[in-house]
Formats: C-alpha cells, structure tokens, sequence
C-alpha cells in the first residue's frame, strides 16, 4: 500500500493542452483509414509493437494535417511538451483494442516538409518539431538510458514509483511517507525501472547548404528506441524531432556552483 497516493495525486498539476492533444490523437489513430480500404491504417502496426522486438509507431504528418489541422499545429509548436501523451495515446489505443501492453511505447513522425537548415536554428525553435539535413561524422556506442526509475526508501521501505529523469541521475525529492524524512538515502529497482536504448550521434552540415567561405557548423543529435543504429558515420540523414538544451550537469554538481549561479542573479 502506498501510504502517500492521495497526498501525491492532490499535488498533481493536469495538463489540459496535453490531455486534449492525447484525445485528439488516439481519436486520429482509431479514424484513420488506409486510401482505398475500409481498415485503420495504423492498427497493423500498432499490433506489432505488443511484441518485443517493437516499440515505435511511424505516423505521417500528412495524414495527420489532413485529420485534425489543431492537431497538427499543436505537435508542431508544443511537440516536446506534448510527446509524453501522444506516447500514452499510442498506448490506450493498443489496450481498447483488446491488446495487452506492459511497456514503454513511442511514436516517430515522417511526412513533414518543413526543413530547417543547421544554420538556422536559434532559441526560438525549443521545444518545436523540426526537421534537419546533415552528414553523420561520428556515432557513439548504444547504450540503457534510464527514463522513469522506481525507488525505494532505505529508511522506511516505502515504494517511490514514476520518478522522471532530467539529464543526470535524479532521485525522488522525499520519500513519500507523510511521516518519513528521508531526502537522500534511495535505492534504485532497476526490475521495476523502465529503461530504453540511447544513442548519441554527431553531424556538421552538407556542403550544398554551407555558405561560401564558412566553416561547417555540427550538432549532436539523441537516439531513443528503434531509432538506434540506424545512421552511420558518412551517411547523409534527415533527423525529425526536437531542440533541447540541455545543461551542463557536471557544472552543477561541482560544489559551490549553485551559490555562484544565484550571485551572478
């Protein structure tokens, strides 16, 4: 029994942007119907992720743009927001079809003609869904990469499920147990953990997009699930996802860095 679910669920802030575009979604994939046939043109493969080898959809933004124009433009401005609950749609839509799915699943997108130069890309792409051309020039071993870690409290035993991971090792802030004071003392159950593979790849741009005299400007690009292993160095890709930043989190542990990070404000 986990002695602090309803304290835990009363904190929980709902995302309505996300719930409708999760809706929104699951009701484009239960719609949606191949040209020419009466049946769902995704259900096929969705099917396929209940087995192990499996566990991406490719949906094209085509037929999503033609479906629900909201939809399109919501994935397309708020697409890093909102990929945690189109993933949960994919998910739903499996079970109301009467398959069982215990693991984490995730949905790429194809079909989408905007292209953005590497040159391009600025601080006001965050978070949007872009497109890029570039020459992979390097590609790093796949290794796990942990995504939600269940916890347990050395000190009372309690149980700590659903624990995000921000780009570093992050445990649960307290323990969960109202009468345990427990922040730091956390062992990671890494069988009730869920974990995915990861890739990380570096690319420069090609020479039809760099300017005349300019060297060429490179970026790394993240690697999750199927997608893994599936560009060589030499080989010339086009990457579909979303800009992050991510912080420098050796920076950030060193001690004394968060007191000069709060001066400098």
């Amino acid at each position: 029994m986990d002695v602090a679910a309803s304290q835990t669920e009363a904190n929980h802030v709902k995302d309505e942007l996300g719930e409708k575009a999760q809706k929104a979604f699951q009701t484009f994939l239960e719609e949606w119907k191949a040209e020419g046939s009466d049946e769902l043109k995704y259900i096929a493969e969705a099917r396929e992720l209940v087995g192990p080898e499996r566990n991406t959809l490719q949906v094209s933004m085509k037929d999503i743009e033609r479906h629900n124009v909201y939809l399109y433009d919501s994935i397309q401005t708020n697409f890093y927001r909102l990929y945690p609950f189109l993933c949960l749609a994919v998910k739903n839509f499996l079970k109301d079809q009467g398959e069982q799915v215990d693991k984490q699943l995730y949905v790429s997108f194809s079909d989408y003609d905007q292209l953005t130069k590497i040159r391009d890309l600025d601080a006001g792409k965050i978070g949007q869904l872009i497109k890029i051309t570039g020459q992979v020039v390097r590609t790093h071993p796949v290794h796990p990469e942990l995504v939600s870690g269940t916890f347990q409290c050395l000190d009372c035993q309690t149980e700590v499920s659903g624990v995000e991971q921000q780009f570093k090792f992050t445990q649960p802030s307290t323990c969960r147990n109202p009468v345990c004071n427990n922040r730091s003392r956390f062992l990671l159950l890494t069988h009730r953990s869920k974990f995915v593979d990861f890739q990380k790849v570096r690319i420069q741009e090609v020479q039809s997009e760099l300017p005349r005299g300019c060297t060429p400007r490179s970026v790394e690009i993240i690697l999750r699930a199927e997608a893994v292993e599936s560009a060589q160095a030499g080989d010339r890709c086009e990457f579909t996802g979303s800009m992050i930043v991510v912080p420098d989190v050796a920076a950030l542990n060193m001690p004394g860095a968060a007191a000069e990070t709060s001066a400098r404000h």
